[in-house]
């Protein structure tokens, strides 16, 4: 960063190592100290790069602390789960001790900030703050690449109301960043490409959570997840039937499910991604705490605990602190999610709760 070398560069990814090496670190396994990300994530890591190595690791794990607890809170308001403030206290403290999360704080995730500015781009687009999401994708859309298919889905929930603002800032932004690019890193994207396929000259290093699912079935691993992925794939396609004329009470069902359903297919199963779930997870409290008020909210929280003990427990037998987690890490939360809202279902499309609402609007 203070050279100008490139950021591909043999002498850039040496004077990594060094880096790190020199303060107690371990760069990480996935990338090995290299700088494998589309070179416009340089600017972003300007400001920090003017600091020295630990100042800098202060600021960032300051950020992913910051990501977390905004993470929680946007999620309560996408779920639209009704709590008092000290609550909402509670459960956003609490994320501080939900193992993955703890673990990304410890090991200064760098994704984190970017999957908070995914979850909080899905927010702004349901509030009708489409430019900004736009943006917002547009960022972190090589981080999070998943989150493509939410641009792809809000594109059609906005497009049936005559609103391209958010395809225009996601195209446009995206276009300015990569002249920018050009114009301070001639040649980055030969570069870059040589760089990613040094690091991944195979397929081996992805390991989504349907492939998580297949392994428990050694022989037929990969048929395994195939089907799942084309299956699952096609039933998150058939719940965007009609996003485009929904009421808001069936087409937020419908949002949570599509976060449930992407997570299992994010590309490394890190624990990170857990956070796109807290919304489907609070989605699920909600309708809990409308049917049943005091024994909901209990069933809730009791729920939320456990998921935390559960977690922690996991962590005491593993002791793992690489990046890709165990399968329970991996798989729990979303089956208690995926089928918390398919039990939820008909209350929250077609239920006569859901007809008032809509009357209402």
């Amino acid at each position: 960063m203070r050279t100008g070398a490139s950021p591909y560069s043999d002498s850039t990814h040496q004077a990594t190592l060094d880096l790190i090496k020199a303060n107690g670190n371990e760069p990480d396994s996935l990338s090995q100290g290299r700088f494998f990300d589309l070179a416009w994530y340089v600017l972003f890591y300007l400001p920090i790069s003017l600091v020295p190595y630990n100042i800098a690791r202060a600021i960032w794990m300051t950020l992913v602390e910051l990501s977390l607890v905004l993470s929680v809170l946007i999620s309560i308001r996408l779920a639209d789960l009704k709590m008092s403030f000290p609550e909402k206290l509670l459960m956003s403290t609490l994320v501080f001790v939900f193992y993955p999360f703890f673990k990304t704080i410890l090991t200064v995730s760098i994704d984190t900030p970017y999957v908070f500015l995914t979850l909080l781009a899905v927010y702004l687009a349901q509030e009708k703050q489409s430019a900004m999401a736009g943006l917002l994708f547009a960022i972190s859309m090589w981080m999070v690449p998943v989150s493509l298919f939410l641009v792809i889905f809000f594109m059609i929930r906005l497009g049936a109301r005559r609103d391209a603002s958010m395809t225009r800032i996601y195209l446009s932004s995206t276009a300015f960043l990569a002249i920018v690019s050009l114009i301070l890193f001639p040649g980055w994207l030969v570069e870059w490409f040589a760089t990613f396929l040094r690091l991944f000259p195979d397929f081996t290093w992805i390991r989504t959570p349907l492939m998580v699912i297949g392994s428990l079935f050694p022989g037929a691993s990969a048929q395994i997840a195939v089907s799942l992925s084309l299956v699952m794939f096609i039933m998150m396609l058939v719940e965007w039937y009609g996003i485009g004329v929904r009421e808001s009470r069936a087409f937020y069902w419908k949002l949570m499910l599509t976060l449930t359903f992407l997570y299992f297919f994010n590309l490394t199963s890190e624990g990170i991604y857990l956070i796109w779930l807290l919304a489907p997870l609070f989605s699920v409290f909600k309708y809990l705490t409308e049917k049943w008020r005091i024994s909901g909210k209990i069933i809730s929280w009791v729920t939320y605990i456990a998921l935390i003990f559960t977690h922690w427990r996991c962590f005491q037998i593993t002791q793992n602190w690489l990046p890709e987690e165990s399968a329970l890490v991996v798989l729990l939360l979303p089956t208690l999610t995926f089928l918390g809202l398919q039990w939820f279902r008909w209350w929250a499309t077609v239920s006569p709760k859901a007809l008032i609402d809509s009357i209402k609007s």
